[in-house]
């Protein structure tokens, strides 16, 4: 599942926009992002109705984690698992230390995934996790406009074509806004929209994060309600 981007907003410390596009079955009904205190953690996320656990969320932790399917290549799905994929993702967000949580946390059982996270506390930290179904691999990403598209839905061309799409993007607008990488998420070009039968874009969800305020966007594509979730 999913095409994601980041991108750090200039004019303000530890300001971004990240924005996931979520391909999911159509038989996967997705509940508008809300707030939830789960442990003693404000937690902000759309909620998997199936199995109770989410994609992307933020945390009073001052942390943003996405999940997209796949490590570093599609894999071969199992009829079962141990955990929902879902449920590490809300369990990232509320931990205190996310390194330590990610060495200790067991995946045995869990399927391959990759995890991008951003700490915005002292300063912005861009973090790229992966479970390969085997080992754990840690990146540090550079904390400039980025973009990831999951394994297991996109082979390694139309990776690189959805690379190039969001480059060319980014040198025609001079001054880049939410609004702008909101469009750009809902372009047909680059394959951004994906309709294949069961498995289809069902929903964009958008964080903005700023000093002065924090919101979560969410659309519904096929509705195309939109709802706006003010973060504390």
């Amino acid at each position: 599942m999913c095409t994601l981007t980041f991108f750090p907003l200039k004019a303000e410390e530890n300001s971004f926009v990240f924005t996931s596009n979520r391909d999911e079955s159509i038989h996967r009904p997705t509940l508008v992002p809300q707030h939830y205190l789960e442990d003693k953690v404000d937690l902000y996320y759309p909620k998997d109705k199936t199995a109770g656990g989410t994609w992307v969320g933020l945390s009073s932790q001052q942390r943003l984690v996405c999940l997209m399917n796949g490590g570093f290549e599609s894999h071969q799905r199992k009829s079962t698992y141990t955990m929902s994929r879902g449920v590490v993702v809300k369990e990232a967000l509320k931990t205190n230390d996310l390194q330590e949580f990610f060495d200790s946390f067991n995946l045995e059982g869990v399927e391959p995934f990759t995890l991008i996270s951003m700490e915005y506390k002292e300063k912005l930290q861009l973090w790229r996790w992966v479970w390969d179904g085997k080992e754990k691999h840690l990146f540090a990403e550079e904390v400039k406009p980025q973009i990831w598209s999951a394994a297991m839905t996109y082979n390694p061309l139309q990776r690189k074509e959805r690379e190039q799409h969001w480059k060319e993007f980014l040198k025609k607008h001079q001054h880049i806004t939410e609004k702008e990488i909101w469009s750009f998420h809902h372009q047909k070009k680059g394959d951004l929209i994906i309709d294949r039968g069961e498995l289809k874009t069902t929903s964009v969800t958008q964080a903005v994060v700023k000093t002065y305020k924090k919101t979560l966007q969410f659309e519904e594509l096929s509705t195309k309600e939109i709802s706006l979730l003010e973060v504390k």
